[in-house]
């Protein structure tokens, strides 16, 4: 009787060992998805015409020669950029 009770005893140890793994296995997979979200939505960019650096186009600000929704023209990173292209311009 007493070997039974150790071959129980094993396999109850093994069953809680394996649960325990695979508990954590799925607790660091939902912290990895949840910290590293995905970016699914590329950004046009455009580039300033005073100090050439790129950004998103829905931040920068368009020059009075190009239309909004067009990407041709000029398109500023900031009101004083725009300001000093215009003087520039003069």
């Amino acid at each position: 009787m007493g070997l039974f009770r150790l071959l129980t005893f094993i396999l109850v140890v093994i069953v809680a060992w394996r649960m325990i793994k695979n508990y954590r296995a799925a607790v660091a997979k939902r912290d990895n998805n949840t910290e590293n979200p995905k970016i699914s939505v590329r950004e046009k960019m455009v580039k300033c015409e005073v100090c050439n650096i790129h950004l998103p186009k829905e931040d920068a600000i368009a020059g009075d020669a190009s239309d909004s929704n067009s990407d041709d023209g000029n398109w500023f990173c900031s009101p004083e950029h725009k300001e000093s292209f215009k003087r520039q311009g003069s």
